[in-house]
């Protein structure tokens, strides 16, 4: 369920704040939530950015970042041609472990 973008100035934790319970009202285990919370925030403040080069650089931080993060079915966190194996450690934090699916032999 799409929450609305942040407002014009407002803090990350505000933001966060309102964000996580509807994401989790929706279904969504509170880690995941506050990944996608997470990354709507930065997402809409990386469409602020005017500078090229600035935000070329801004979308491949978003994009490491947020590496391995399905936002589009919360329920099968990998994207096409993946499935999760557990969880694996990525800077620090906890993010599903996709790994390509085989075909039986």
């Amino acid at each position: 369920m799409p929450v609305d973008k942040p407002k014009a100035g407002e803090s990350r934790d505000k933001y966060l704040n309102y964000c996580i319970p509807i994401e989790v009202e929706s279904g969504k285990e509170v880690s995941q939530a506050a990944a996608i919370c997470n990354s709507y925030y930065d997402k809409d403040k990386m469409s602020k950015i005017t500078d090229t080069s600035a935000k070329v650089m801004a979308r491949v931080a978003y994009d490491t970042k947020f590496r391995g993060i399905n936002l589009k079915d919360a329920n099968d966190p990998c994207t096409d041609g993946y499935e999760q194996y557990g969880m694996k450690d990525m800077d620090g934090r906890q993010v599903p472990n996709c790994i390509p699916i085989q075909e039986p032999k």
